[in-house]
């Protein structure tokens, strides 16, 4: 069964495709895969259930050991006056650099790949998570859906991200 083929990929089909000015490559793992902008996600999620707080929200906890943190995530979202969720969705970030010194920033980037992972769930991104990214005809594709009606298949209003740079750069 296909994505539109029934009811129940309604929010998977308004998220699924990907601005490719919202990803950068990175290798890994000897090959070369595609990251996401995490704040691009949650202007996603915005644009798909309103304010963050209103329309969608998320619990994290975590726990830390002498070398890790650990976040655990729950997703919830607003339909007709119903709030949904799911999770906890878990990730785990080392607390200490190579240079032995202590990440201030590791807990949130636990949270950041926990809710990048629990978004990919209700679709968002799908697209780079089905490894449709590593087809540069596809990419194409996106770049003339995304600059043509600035939010593809979706009803997600999403921002130019080089109208964004200009704007800055500007004043």
């Amino acid at each position: 069964m296909r994505t539109g083929e029934t009811k129940n990929y309604y929010i998977w089909d308004k998220a699924k495709a990907t601005d490719p000015a919202w990803t950068k490559p990175f290798p890994k793992f000897g090959k070369t895969l595609t990251t996401i902008d995490p704040m691009s996600q949650v202007m996603c999620m915005t644009g798909l259930f309103g304010p963050v707080g209103k329309g969608w929200r998320f619990k994290n906890t975590y726990t830390y050991t002498d070398q890790n943190v650990f976040a655990e995530v729950i997703i919830q979202w607003k339909d007709n006056d119903t709030w949904y969720g799911y999770g906890p969705i878990s990730s785990v970030c080392a607390l200490y650099k190579k240079n032995g010194s202590l990440d201030d920033e590791a807990p949130k980037k636990a949270t950041t790949d926990a809710l990048t992972k629990g978004f990919s769930y209700l679709g968002l991104n799908a697209d780079v998570f089905l490894g449709m990214f590593d087809n540069n005809k596809y990419i194409s594709e996106m770049k003339t859906k995304f600059s043509t009606n600035g939010s593809a298949e979706s009803n997600v209003k999403i921002i130019d991200p080089a109208k964004l740079r200009k704007d800055k750069d500007d004043k």
